[in-house]
């Protein structure tokens, strides 16, 4: 059996398949003459023109994409705050409302605190109890209603403040 690509023999392949030349193969070049050679020229320059640009432009592109990217990141942090700054204040407005339902103003109001609705709800309960409830400094007469007395005992209280004054009974 013979090898047809002649690498035992040492012959050279038969023309029978087509040679295939490389783009810009120096060796191609020179079959196509002067006219063709600049073609060739031209259109690689074209080509490395185009690349040029082209990565110019990809450039240009993912610059507009970074700082489109720095501008949703600054709306996403501004969005934040904005979110945390409302609920803050829904909070406060959350523990003056509860504060005011219990009747505590000033520095009772101010030590209000809480993390939800109903821990706010049951510490100014508390709260209210405590500043209602008796233990506190007691003044006498203060809130009690004057007991009804006798003609007896009016008379007796009348004499006193009438000898206090210096006046006489008559």
């Amino acid at each position: 059996m013979t090898d047809t690509t002649g690498s035992e023999t040492g012959e050279q392949p038969t023309n029978d398949e087509p040679q295939v030349e490389q783009q810009g193969d120096p060796a191609g070049d020179a079959d196509l003459g002067d006219a063709g050679k600049k073609a060739i020229a031209a259109e690689r320059d074209a080509r490395k023109a185009a690349e040029k640009q082209a990565a110019e432009f990809k450039a240009q592109l993912d610059k507009i994409e970074q700082a489109n990217l720095s501008d949703l990141e600054k709306a996403q942090q501004r969005a934040e705050a904005a979110e945390k700054a409302l609920q803050a204040k829904e909070a406060e407005t959350l523990r003056l409302m509860i504060a005011a339902k219990h009747g505590l103003t000033g520095d009772a109001a101010d030590l209000l605190f809480g993390n939800d609705e109903d821990e706010l709800e049951a510490r100014a309960t508390r709260i209210a109890g405590l500043l209602k409830a008796p233990g506190g400094p007691v003044i006498p007469g203060q809130g009690k209603v004057p007991e009804v007395r006798g003609d007896a005992a009016a008379a007796a209280d009348r004499d006193f403040a009438n000898f206090l004054t210096g006046h006489t009974a008559g």
